[in-house]
């Protein structure tokens, strides 16, 4: 019973904490989401791992990062690329107040952009317009299809071809056939130095061309002239009649028919009665071997003629001979006096009557007095 009693004084102090700053990425920014950390993966309690049990994790949320309380790391959706930071704090759940405090820094890039080659055609050179594509229709963002709003498309025009910042391509009026290109660049709008470019192709065709058969007549062939057609009025370019200055016409005259330069049809002075016929050929000024022939047949009829009666006399009937006429002097070709050169004279000699071949009459000597015809 002889005892004596005394205290015992412990000070326990709280086991080191160290958060130790954490580093991750690359990070598809369009996409975002899990980090693919944890920050307690390296953090100690007492000079071991965490615990995640043993600790709370408190963080404000900076730009893009987020340190979630089970230490995951979230980068938002459609994070522009770049480095970003977060700090956190885990505190010791046995101690709320022994704490420490890193920083997590997350690298995002920009998601992968393709401008894919496009091509295109055949479009109508003389109406041009819209070559009948989009050229984000192919191109892709983050390994989809690129949506309009997430790109901004730039192009410089190239000859005929210009791209248009709502992805249509836009063929000029008036283009010679041929293959023609013009490159574009998209970019992404979140990161606008994230672009790919691409080549568009293309296929510009002639419109159709169509000489078509023409029909002229009756022409006078003593006047012959002008055939009173023009060969162009029925003949076709891209569906509609021919502008004479958008055609160039050849033809090689044949027989008395000469196809003019300008459409119109010559008929040669002096043409037989008969059909005739030329070949001529429109080719398209804007493309010189589009092409197309036709044929012309004219119709060409002999001048009206008129034989005039003729009366001579009092002839001597014992003298006879020339009766002091020309037959052909009030006879008509094409409405005027007949040139002898032109005609030719038949005739069958009656009683003491003869026409000679140059017109004048010759009366047979020794002739009875009386009136005669032939």
């Amino acid at each position: 019973d002889n005892c004596s009693t005394a205290t015992v004084t412990v000070t326990v102090v709280a086991a080191p904490i160290k958060a130790v700053n954490d580093v991750a990425g690359p990070i598809n920014g369009i996409v975002g989401g899990d980090a693919g950390i944890n920050v307690l993966d390296n953090d100690l309690l007492n000079g071991v791992k965490v615990t995640p049990s043993d600790v709370k994790i408190t963080s404000t949320p900076n730009g893009p990062l987020t340190v979630n309380t089970d230490g995951t790391v979230t980068v938002a959706e459609n994070t522009k690329a770049g480095e970003y930071t977060v700090d956190y704090t885990i505190c010791e759940v046995l101690n709320a107040d022994n704490c420490s405090t890193a920083t997590v820094t997350v690298t995002v890039v920009a998601a992968a952009i393709k401008a894919v080659n496009d091509v295109a055609g055949p479009i109508n050179g003389i109406v041009g317009g819209d070559a009948g594509i989009n050229v984000l229709d192919n191109d892709l963002l983050n390994g989809v299809k690129v949506t309009p709003s997430d790109v901004k498309i730039t192009s410089t025009p190239n000859g005929p071809l210009t791209v248009n910042t709502d992805g249509t391509v836009t063929v000029a009026e008036n283009t010679k056939a041929g293959e023609y290109t013009v490159d574009y660049t998209i970019c992404e709008v979140l990161n606008a130095d994230n672009c790919s470019t691409a080549t568009v192709t293309i296929t510009v065709v002639a419109a159709a061309i169509k000489a078509v058969n023409d029909v002229a007549g009756p022409i006078n062939g003593i006047v012959g002239g002008d055939a009173g057609i023009n060969v162009l009025d029925n003949d076709l370019l891209n569906g509609v009649k021919v502008v004479a200055s958008d055609v160039k016409i050849t033809s090689t005259p044949n027989g008395p028919l000469t196809v003019n330069t300008d459409g119109t049809v010559t008929v040669a002075e002096n043409t037989k009665a008969g059909t005739y016929t030329v070949d001529y050929t429109i080719c398209e000024v804007l493309n010189p071997n589009n092409c197309d022939t036709a044929t012309v047949t004219v119709t060409v009829v002999a001048a009206p003629i008129k034989a005039v009666n003729d009366v001579a006399g009092p002839i001597n009937g014992i003298v006879g001979g020339d009766a002091g006429i020309n037959v052909l002097d009030n006879d008509l070709l094409n409405g005027v006096k007949v040139v002898a050169s032109d005609v030719t004279i038949t005739s069958t000699p009656n009683g003491p009557l003869t026409v000679n071949t140059d017109g004048t009459v010759t009366v047979a000597e020794n002739t009875k007095a009386g009136e005669y015809t032939v």
